[in-house]
């Protein structure tokens, strides 16, 4: 099966800073995702993804195996929505205005605004499409600017910024500041953020400006740091990549909050990353475990453990995001996005296929509540026939009809992690924050678009 695998027609230039990440496109591609620093160190992330693709005969599925190409249409005039799947160019480079300023993406009509400019720094960004931007009511940002985390204040209904700043104040007494890149708002209150430092986790109240210890592993662990954090959406069970003094990843860990209880503290060579399901109930691990399996789906209340394979039968989620209790994820193999049901992760459905456009790398966000949508960001990483969707944000059903909602083209020129979109979406819905260089070679700034609403 592997010599059925696409050859790769571009192999990319490693960023300097740090050890490569291993990103798959339809192709290995070597790059490497930095971190902002925690306590003067940086933190490094890497991830190995392989997948392929599954026609399963599943009767819940065969109302969907009847239809590879889902109807299309032209523009969804009640909501201003671009429905189609034609091959749309970009056009000209759309100028820009200053920070604060709105444009109209010229292709989808969509409202865009620019959130950074050059007084804000030279390398501005949001940081991964499963870390949330937005916090729970979305009058709150996260972003960071030449590696400093920013905090800013908005108005959802007017679309405004209302004021910006430092994210932190002041370090944690004794423990430095926060990881801000993985760091996660709350699911109950607006005004709390969870981060770590070391191997203690705290919750910051960007209101009050102060930090609370909420639980230190330091007594149950051996010397060492917490990576890479996922949670519950309702700030219950938590999960880390363990990592020892060196910042070497050992293996993982997931902590419930309730029970003041360690459900799992696991030494894994060769891990990539685990991430909780919304729910508190599942967690996806995605490591090589051996010549096939490159993922588990690991249920936490039974202690129940799937694996899947890479590639045939399961065609594991490479770039991958959790609803509650589901998973979408990349087929690179195939070309596709996946959604499979957490407690049945060996069945899944097409989310979207790409086709023969075997050129775009991309992200997933499965931040909003409505998961009957994911959030795709494409990038351009490769060569190959144009096809719809190239350098596109857009959301995808996650039921199977691949219906989509195409919403803005981000005019980031790939050349390294950072020129990718990452986009992730906001609880409500209603915005997508994403990174582009907007053609340049010297900046990268933050953008948000305005998600039309549905009737």
């Amino acid at each position: 099966m592997a010599s059925n695998r696409r050859v790769p027609p571009i192999r990319v230039a490693t960023v300097s800073r740090l050890a490569h990440l291993r990103l798959q496109v339809n192709y290995d591609v070597l790059i490497t995702k930095p971190a902002c620093s925690d306590n003067g160190k940086e933190i490094m992330k890497t991830s190995l993804f392989h997948a392929t693709l599954l026609l399963v005969v599943v009767a819940p599925m065969a109302a969907y195996a009847q239809s590879n190409r889902p109807p299309t249409s032209t523009l969804n005039k009640g909501s201003a929505l671009v429905t189609d799947r034609r091959v749309s160019p970009e056009g000209p480079l759309p100028s820009l205005p200053r920070a604060g300023g709105t444009f109209v993406d010229p292709v989808f009509g969509t409202t865009i605004i620019r959130v950074t400019d050059e007084v804000d720094g030279t390398e501005c960004k949001n940081f991964y499409s499963y870390w949330p931007t937005f916090n729970l009511d979305s009058t709150r940002l996260l972003i960071a600017c030449d590696g400093n985390p920013r905090l800013y204040r908005f108005d959802p209904n007017s679309f405004q910024f209302l004021g910006k700043g430092p994210l932190f104040d002041k370090p944690i007494e004794g423990s430095g500041y926060p990881s801000a890149e993985d760091a996660i708002w709350s699911g109950t209150n607006a005004s709390l953020l969870y981060g770590y430092s070391g191997l203690k986790l705290y919750t910051y109240d960007v209101s009050a400006r102060s930090y609370s210890l909420v639980k230190d592993f330091s007594g149950e662990l051996a010397p060492g740091s917490l990576g890479q954090m996922s949670k519950s959406l309702d700030d219950n069970v938590f999960a880390f990549t363990r990592k020892d003094k060196n910042y070497k990843a050992l293996g993982y860990l997931v902590w419930r909050r309730d029970q003041n209880k360690i459900l799992r503290n696991v030494t894994l060579g060769d891990l990539d990353e685990v991430q909780v399901d919304k729910s508190g109930r599942y967690l996806v691990v995605k490591a090589k475990f051996d010549r096939a399996v490159d993922v588990q789906v690991v249920d936490l209340q039974t202690g129940n453990t799937e694996s899947l394979t890479d590639p045939a039968p399961d065609f594991s989620p490479g770039h991958s995001d959790n609803g509650r209790q589901i998973v979408v994820g990349h087929d690179n193999w195939n070309n596709q996005y996946t959604v499979r049901k957490l407690s049945a992760p060996h069945q899944f459905l097409t989310v979207i296929g790409f086709g023969s456009d075997w050129s775009q790398g991309n992200h997933v966000s499965m931040l909003a509540d409505n998961e009957s949508w994911c959030l795709i960001s494409n990038f351009t990483a490769g060569n190959g026939p144009a096809g719809p969707f190239r350098n596109e944000i857009f959301q995808a059903s996650t039921d199977g009809s691949q219906r989509v909602r195409r919403l803005a083209h981000h005019h980031s020129v790939y050349r390294d992690y950072w020129d990718t979109p990452r986009a992730d979406i906001s609880r409500d819905g209603r915005f997508v924050a994403f990174t582009s260089n907007w053609g340049s070679n010297t900046r990268r700034d933050v953008f948000i678009i305005k998600v039309p609403m549905l009737p």
